[in-house]
């Protein structure tokens, strides 16, 4: 990502579309189009394939995927799979907000209140204290990266692992075989907010401190699920951070990652593999053999992602 800071001021001095002023697109966005598949759901309306709304289903790379899946079903919104017509809504809600023709992502005023509180700021602070604290030697090394990467990923709740030691080592491994720079660490994203903040200081962690040489974000090409991350939603994140407003430091992290970015060494990789109701191995072949090709160690995100080993997500 390449910006003036003149176009950051500009950005930054410019007003917000807001939902409560009449006769706007943003109005009528949130007073009719995204609350009808929910009063749909409420009353177990029959499911509407993407084929009612022709204009914005020709437009879109992902509507025929749920047309097949939809079809000659019959669904009503009661007696579906949960998790299918629960992941079609939210593409219903582009289709009925014209989002393949407007490109507006029609979530994007909850992303910029997340990001509005003082919370995500103050967790990202601990953060990078953590990532600045100086020591020596190889287990300070370690000590400090541990000491991140439970802060940064909060462990899995649902199922208790622990594999800091182990990942370290492996990529420790990895590094005295081919070097550090020659490693790489993907993402596989979930949410904005405190979390893609805590995901891009953590990549900045494992650039800084030589822990691998380049770190890719896969997101989601389309918006879903409200607070789903998307590449857009990478640039924004990195943008705020180097807001006057920050502290010092979280400038300077905005601004290594910008470099990163602009270096090649912060890769954002979009795909529409991420917005389907798959499973993991029907990943597309090109996607799943870049991955394997290129990636060192993955970071797999989200309770959805977690789904798609034993059921569609």
């Amino acid at each position: 990502m390449s910006v003036s800071d003149e176009y950051i001021t500009r950005v930054q001095q410019l007003d917000e579309l807001v939902a409560n002023v009449q006769d706007t697109f943003a109005h009528t966005t949130c007073t009719e189009r995204m609350p009808q598949p929910a009063d749909d759901l409420v009353n177990n309306a029959e499911v509407p394939l993407p084929s009612i709304f022709p204009e914005q289903a020709a437009k879109s790379p992902t509507s025929k995927h749920w047309e097949s899946l939809l079809a000659g079903k019959g669904y009503r919104w009661q007696n579906s799979p949960w998790f299918l017509v629960e992941q079609y809504m939210f593409h219903l809600i582009l289709l009925m907000t014209s989002y393949y023709s407007t490109h507006f992502d029609p979530f994007n005023y909850s992303k910029v209140a997340e990001l509005k509180g003082d919370t995500p700021w103050s967790v990202l602070q601990a953060a990078v204290k953590i990532s600045t604290q100086v020591g020596s030697g190889p287990q300070s090394h370690r000590d400090q990266f541990k000491r991140f990467m439970i802060f940064s990923l909060w462990g899995n709740k649902a199922d208790g692992t622990n594999d800091n030691d182990q990942v370290m080592t492996f990529l420790e491994q990895k590094a005295r075989n081919n070097g550090a720079k020659t490693l790489s660490v993907e993402y596989i994203s979930d949410n904005i907010g405190s979390e893609l903040l805590l995901d891009l200081a953590m990549a900045d962690h494992m650039l800084t401190h030589n822990w691998c040489g380049k770190v890719t974000f896969n997101v989601k090409a389309e918006p879903i699920y409200v607070s789903d991350v998307m590449a857009a939603d990478v640039d924004q994140h990195i943008l705020e951070m180097q807001r006057d407003t920050r502290t010092t430091e979280v400038r300077s992290l905005g601004k290594r990652l910008a470099e990163y970015s602009r270096n090649g060494q912060i890769v954002t990789r979009p795909d529409t593999y991420w917005n389907q109701y798959t499973y993991y191995w029907e990943m597309p072949a090109e996607l799943q053999t870049r991955v394997a090709r290129e990636a060192t160690l993955v970071v797999l995100k989200g309770k959805s992602f977690n789904a798609q080993a034993d059921q569609p997500a």
